[in-house]
């Protein structure tokens, strides 16, 4: 089990009742980061998004290039 403090946007304490949790703390820390990229982009594409009304998705153009 282990416990996590936030300071500030660069600072992440971690605090763990066993050793072996170095390989679980790892896994969480890269899956925060990702989740947490992946959720910023996508506020970001749906704020910033254009429509586009006559355009229609042709899987065609997608090979050979």
């Amino acid at each position: 089990m282990f416990e996590t403090m936030t300071l500030d946007s660069k600072t992440l304490i971690i605090k763990s009742d066993n050793e072996e949790d170095l390989l679980e703390i790892i896994n969480f820390i890269n899956q925060k980061d990702k989740s947490d990229s992946i959720n910023s982009f996508l506020n970001f594409a749906e704020k910033n998004r254009i429509e586009m009304s006559d355009y229609k998705f042709n899987r065609e153009d997608c090979y050979g290039r």
